[in-house]
This record gives structure tokens, C-alpha cells and sequence, in this order.
């Protein structure tokens, strides 16, 4: 039984995916849909390239907090993504359903949901109060998130 086992292990190992020879660009567009027996594997390549950057290189990979641009920020989504009818703001109920739709959407493709709990309300972001989502509040969301996220992605 040992002896299956070890073959099993090493079969396991000669099959693994090697994260280290993939660019950062193709890591960070697997985060998120990685197996759970690699996340380990994964988790490591990434922080080991992450300690390798600069603050504006980082800035940059994690979508420099605007939802666009960078690497990571393409997971990020945009005001548009929660203006359902355009109109330039967003209220409780057009929020509520954006996001509903989006998490539907990332758990149709295998990402992660292990934070979904933890996902921003209505009132977290309305931050004056008036009922209303302005881009303005949006965006100002998405600075804050980022720097809590790179703050996290320290050593």
C-alpha cells in the first residue's frame, strides 16, 4: 500500500504544473481557476515574483486600483459593469443585481468564491449617504480595496 501510494505521489508531482516557467502575465490570469491540489505550488511562484517587483511594478500588476490596466485589474470590475441602465449612477437595487449577476458569472467559470461573503455592500460604498452610487464613490471603493490588497501582498 506505501509503495502505490509513493507512485501515486510522484506520478502526481511529474504531472504538476510548472508555474515557474509560465510568464506573470498567464499567472495572474489563472488566479482564481487553479487547482486545489497546485494552489500551493502556485501561491509560491506568485509571491516569489510579487517580492521581486517594485511598489509601482506591483501598483501596475494589481490594475493600478481602477478596475483596468493592470494585470490583476481585469478581475477588477468598472462602474459600467454595475450602471445597468446607463444613467450614471447606481442605486441599491441596480447594485444588488450587478452583482449578484457577477458572481454568477465567475462561479459559472470556476473561479474562487471563497470571499463572497466578504463582498462590499450598497452602503459600504455610498459613501455620502444619498441612496446613489457615484463613479466618483466607486472609484474611490476601488483605491481603498487596492491598497488594502497590496498592503496584504507585503512581506
Amino acid at each position: 500500500m506505501k509503495r502505490l501510494l509513493l507512485m501515486a505521489t510522484l506520478a502526481t508531482s511529474v504531472w504538476a504544473t510548472d508555474y515557474s516557467t509560465m510568464s506573470t502575465e498567464q499567472l495572474a490570469n489563472m488566479r482564481g481557476s487553479v487547482p486545489v491540489e497546485e494552489r500551493g505550488a502556485f501561491q509560491q511562484e506568485m509571491q516569489k515574483r510579487m517580492q521581486g517587483m517594485s511598489a509601482e511594478e506591483r501598483q501596475k500588476m494589481m490594475g493600478g486600483g481602477q478596475g483596468k490596466g493592470g494585470m490583476m485589474g481585469r478581475n477588477m470590475p468598472t462602474f459600467e459593469s454595475f450602471d445597468l441602465n446607463g444613467d450614471g449612477k447606481v442605486d441599491a437595487k441596480e447594485f444588488d443585481e450587478a452583482q449578484s449577476k457577477r458572481m454568477a458569472e465567475q462561479a459559472a467559470s470556476g473561479k474562487m468564491m471563497k470571499n463572497a461573503g466578504n463582498a462590499p455592500t450598497f452602503t459600504q460604498i455610498d459613501t455620502d449617504k444619498d441612496g446613489l452610487m457615484s463613479q466618483e464613490e466607486f472609484q474611490s471603493h476601488q483605491q481603498q480595496h487596492m491598497k488594502q490588497m497590496q498592503g496584504q501582498n507585503r512581506p
